[in-house]
C-alpha cells in the first residue's frame, strides 16, 4: 500500500509540475538557451546547439501530435518550436564563429565594436579583426573621435591575455574569453580607414554625451571629498573602478565585497527603491508606471555606463517590475540577455546575478522568521533579508569572490550590501540638491559621505581581519555547488524536485564534506610554490610550523602578485624571508611585502650599512627605496647568513646555506645557494642559485661542496652564462625550474641552457609557459 500510495503521490507531482511548467512557457526557452551558451563556449563547436534543436523539433511534434486541440496545438506549437530552434542555431553559431583563432600580421586592420570611456582618461575599446575574432585595445596614446563602426589599422601587438599564474589569481584570459575576446593589442599608434556611418557615428555621440553627464555628476556631488572618496563614489555609484587605489581594491576582496564594486542588483535596488512608492502615491496605471520604471532604468544604465553587470541589472529590473510572477520574468530577462549576447549566460555575474533573485525570492520569508525568533524587530529583519539571502544564493561561487566560510565575513558581506545600496539610494539626491544649490554642496552631500565612509571603514576592519586570522581554507567549487543545491533543495516548498532529490542531494554533500575534511587535515609537509612573478625569481615555502620566502620579485609584484599569494595562504607574515642578492628583479618584492609589514626577518649573506658604497646595493636603494625611512625600516630586518648555516622549518625540512661563507657584495655572483631538504616518505632535495653564473658555479665545484639534488632552481633565468654542463653534472637534477617572464627582452632562457638541460634528461618546468610551479611533499 505504501508503495501504490508513493506511486499515485509521484504522479500527481508530475502532473502538478506540468501545470506549473505550462503557466510560466518561458521557463524552457530559458533553460534550454542557457544550456545551449554553456555546451557551445566549451565545446567550441556548433553541434550542441544542432542537437538541443533536435530535441526541442521531437518534442515538439510530440506534444502537438498528441494534444486534444489539434488545429490550436499545432500552429502554436510548431511557431514555438520555430522560434526557439532559430535562437538555438542563432546561439550556436554565435559562439563557435567568435571563438576561431588565425593568423595575424603586424598591421592589423580592425572595425570598432565598442567603445568605453573611463573617469581616469582611459578610453577602452573592443574591435572585430579583419579575419574574425575579436580583441581588446589598450591605446597608448591620445585618441581623437572614435565610433562603434569606425575602421582602424592598429600598429602594435597583438597577443593573448594573461592567464591565471598563480594560485588564487585572476584569469584574465578566461574572463575575456567568456565574452567572445580572444587577444589583447597594446597599441601605441592607430589610423583611420574608414568613419562610421550614420548608425555608429549616433552610437559614439550618445555614448560621448552620457560620459560627460556621468563626468559631470561626478564632479557635482564629489567636489568637496577627498580622494579616495571621489575614487570610491565612483566605483560604488557609477561603476567606475579606475580611480580607486589598489589598497582599497585588495581591502575590497579581502573582506568578500568585490562585487560591490560593479553595479548591480544591489546598487539598481537602491537607485530603485522610492520609484514604487513614488509610483504608488501618484496613482499611476500599471502601464504607465512599467514605462516610467524602464524609463529610469536606461537612465541609471546611461549614467553608470551600460557595463555588463549594469545591463544585466537593468534587464531584470524592469521584468521583475512588469511581470506579477516572478519565475516568469526572470526567464524572460534571462531570454532577452542570452539572445542580445549569448557569451553573457557565461559570466560568474550573470550566473550570480540570477542566483542571488533566486534566493531571495525564496529564503527571505524564512530568514526572516528565523531572525524573528532572537527577538529581532521584524522590521530590521525584513532589511537585513535580502542580503543573508543572497548571500547564501551566491555560495556556488563563495570561491569566485574570495568568500571566507565564516561568519565575520558573511556579515560583513550582508552590511556591505546595505551600506552600498543606501549610498545609491542617497545618490540621486544629493546630485540634485547639489546643483541648486552648489554653495551647500558640502552639507547636501553629507548623507552619501556618511554610507561611503561606513562602508571603506567596514572594507578595511575586513582587510585587516583577513590578514590578521590567517584563515587559508580553500573551499572546491563542487563542494560549494553541493552545498548551494542543498540550501536551496531545504528551503523550497515542498514538490517533487525536493522530496526525490533532498536524500541524494544531502547523502553527496555529507561525501563531499568527508572528503574535504580529510583533505584539510591531510595538508602536505612541505608546500613549495615556485611563483609566477614575471622576469624575476619568487618561492615560497609552506610547512605545519614555519613559512619561508625566497626573494620576491620585483617591487610591484610583491606588493600585488605575492601579496595576493601570501593572502590565498592566509599567510600574515613570512617568517622566515631570503634575499640572495640585491637585484631589483629578486630584492624589491621583499621590500614591498616589509613595507606592508608582512615579513619578521629576512636573512642575506651581504649586510651593508647605511651610507654603503657597493654599487649593487646603491642602485637597489635608488630604483626601489629612494627615501631614508624605508631603508632605515629594510635594514633593521636584514641578518646575515653564511655558508654552514642551517634554517629549520619545521620537523625534517631545512635550508642549508651552501655559499657565499662571508659578505662578498650584492652583485649576482654573491648570491646564496641553498638546499632545502624534505625529510618525508622519501628524502627530498632542492637547490636554489640565485642569479650565479658559470664563474661561482665553478667555484662551487671545486670546493667540493655537495650539490647533489633532485630539483634545480635553474640559476639566472636560464641566462646562457649559468647552468654549465659541469655544474649539472654535479647537481645530476631529475627536475628543473626556470622563473622567467614571457617575451622578455634577454631572451631567456637561452636556447643553449635548455638544451644542456634536455641532455642531461631533466625534465623542465617554466613559469612563463606553466605559471606557478607547486610541489608537495
Amino acid at each position: 500500500m505504501r508503495f501504490i500510495q508513493r506511486v499515485r503521490t509521484l504522479c500527481s507531482d508530475v502532473l502538478n509540475l506540468k501545470h506549473v511548467i505550462l503557466k510560466r512557457p518561458v521557463v524552457i526557452p530559458a533553460v534550454l538557451m542557457l544550456a545551449c551558451s554553456i555546451l557551445c563556449y566549451y565545446s567550441s563547436s556548433f553541434l550542441p546547439a544542432v542537437l538541443i534543436g533536435i530535441i526541442v523539433v521531437a518534442a515538439g511534434c510530440y506534444y502537438a501530435f498528441f494534444s486534444r486541440r489539434k488545429a490550436l496545438s499545432v500552429m502554436s506549437v510548431t511557431a514555438v518550436t520555430l522560434m526557439s530552434v532559430s535562437f538555438l542555431l542563432y546561439i550556436g553559431l554565435f559562439i563557435s564563429n567568435r571563438l576561431n583563432a588565425f593568423a595575424v600580421s603586424d598591421r592589423l586592420s580592425c572595425v570598432v565594436t565598442d567603445v568605453t570611456y573611463d573617469l581616469s582618461g582611459d578610453v577602452d575599446l573592443t574591435v572585430r579583426l579583419d579575419d574574425g575574432p575579436y580583441a581588446k585595445v589598450a591605446l597608448y596614446c591620445e585618441c581623437e573621435d572614435i565610433n562603434p563602426g569606425d575602421a582602424l589599422i592598429l600598429y602594435g601587438k597583438l597577443k593573448e591575455p594573461g592567464k591565471a599564474g598563480n594560485p588564487g589569481e585572476f584569469d584574465y584570459r578566461d574572463y575575456l574569453r567568456k565574452q567572445g575576446i580572444l587577444y589583447t593589442v597594446s597599441c601605441e599608434k592607430y589610423s583611420f580607414e574608414n568613419k562610421a556611418g550614420f548608425p555608429g557615428a549616433v552610437t559614439g555621440f550618445l555614448q560621448k554625451g552620457f560620459f560627460e553627464l556621468r563626468k559631470s555628476v561626478f564632479e557635482t556631488v564629489t567636489e568637496s571629498f577627498d580622494r579616495s572618496f571621489k575614487a570610491l563614489t565612483a566605483a560604488v555609484c557609477l561603476g567606475d573602478r579606475s580611480l580607486l587605489p589598489d589598497n582599497t581594491e585588495r581591502d575590497f576582496k579581502l573582506s568578500c565585497c568585490s562585487h560591490l564594486l560593479a553595479v548591480s542588483g544591489t546598487h539598481f535596488s537602491g537607485f530603485l527603491v522610492c520609484v514604487p512608492l513614488v509610483l504608488n502615491v501618484l496613482k499611476v496605471k500599471r502601464k504607465n508606471a512599467i514605462a516610467l520604471h524602464a524609463v529610469f532604468c536606461i537612465f541609471i544604465g546611461c549614467l553608470t555606463g551600460w557595463s555588463d553587470s549594469v545591463t544585466r541589472a537593468a534587464v531584470m529590473s524592469v521584468c521583475l517590475f512588469a511581470e506579477r510572477e516572478w519565475v516568469s520574468a526572470l526567464s524572460l530577462s534571462a531570454v532577452v540577455m542570452i539572445v542580445a549576447d549569448p557569451f553573457c549566460a557565461l559570466s560568474s555575474g550573470f550566473q550570480m546575478s540570477f542566483c542571488a533573485v533566486i534566493a531571495i525570492k525564496l529564503y527571505s520569508g524564512m530568514i526572516t522568521e528565523f531572525l524573528m525568533r532572537f527577538y529581532i524587530s521584524e522590521s530590521f529583519s525584513k532589511l537585513i533579508s535580502p542580503a543573508v539571502a543572497a548571500g547564501l544564493g551566491m555560495m556556488p561561487f563563495w570561491s569566485d569572490i574570495s568568500m571566507r566560510p565564516d561568519p565575520e565575513h558573511l556579515l560583513i558581506q550582508t552590511a556591505g550590501s546595505f551600506m552600498a545600496g543606501a549610498a545609491c539610494t542617497f545618490f540621486l539626491p544629493c546630485v540634485l540638491l547639489c546643483s541648486l544649490f552648489p554653495f551647500w554642496s558640502q552639507y547636501l552631500s553629507a548623507p552619501l559621505l556618511v554610507c561611503l565612509d561606513g562602508l571603506l571603514q567596514l572594507v578595511s576592519f575586513g582587510g585587516r581581519l583577513s590578514e590578521q586570522n590567517g584563515m587559508s581554507v580553500h573551499l572546491t567549487g563542487t563542494l560549494l555547488a553541493l552545498a548551494g543545491l542543498f540550501v536551496f533543495l531545504y528551503m523550497i516548498p515542498k514538490c517533487l524536485f525536493r522530496r526525490v532529490l533532498i536524500r541524494p542531494a544531502a547523502f553527496v554533500l555529507a561525501v563531499a564534506i568527508g572528503f574535504e575534511v580529510v583533505s584539510y587535515f591531510d595538508q602536505p609537509g612541505c608546500r613549495v610554490v615556485f611563483a609566477d612573478v614575471g622576469q624575476g625569481d619568487c618561492c615560497l615555502i609552506i610547512t605545519p610550523d614555519s613559512t619561508c620566502l625566497i626573494d620576491g620579485g620585483t617591487y610591484r609584484e610583491g606588493s600585488t602578485t605575492v601579496l595576493d599569494l601570501l593572502d590565498y595562504y592566509g599567510i600574515c607574515q613570512v617568517d622566515v624571508c631570503i634575499m640572495s642578492h640585491w637585484d631589483a628583479d629578486h630584492a624589491g618584492g621583499i621590500a614591498a611585502l616589509c613595507e606592508h609589514g608582512r615579513t619578521k626577518c629576512i636573512y642575506t649573506s651581504y649586510v651593508p650599512s647605511f651610507e654603503d658604497g657597493d654599487k649593487d646595493v646603491q642602485e637597489f636603494f635608488e630604483a626601489v627605496l629612494p627615501e631614508p625611512n624605508d631603508r632605515s625600516l629594510y635594514l633593521s630586518q636584514l641578518r646575515p647568513a653564511f655558508a654552514g648555516d642551517r634554517i629549520e622549518l619545521s620537523d625534517g625540512v631545512f635550508l642549508d646555506v651552501l655559499y657565499p661563507s662571508s659578505g662578498l657584495g650584492g652583485g649576482n655572483e654573491s648570491s646564496m645557494v641553498l638546499m632545502l631538504r624534505v625529510n618525508g616518505k622519501d628524502l627530498t632535495s632542492i637547490l636554489f642559485t640565485g642569479d650565479i653564473g658559470a664563474e661561482t658555479e665553478s667555484l662551487l665545484i671545486k670546493e667540493g661542496i655537495d650539490l647533489d639534488c633532485d630539483i634545480l632552481k635553474v640559476a639566472h633565468h636560464g641566462s646562457k652564462y649559468s647552468s654549465s654542463s659541469e655544474f649539472l653534472e654535479a647537481c645530476s637534477p631529475g627536475i628543473a625550474v626556470i622563473s622567467v617572464g614571457e617575451h622578455n627582452l634577454y631572451g631567456h632562457p637561452a636556447p643553449a641552457t635548455l638544451d644542456r638541460l634536455n641532455s642531461f634528461g631533466c625534465e623542465v618546468f617554466r613559469t612563463d609557459k606553466e605559471g606557478a610551479v607547486v610541489l608537495e611533499y
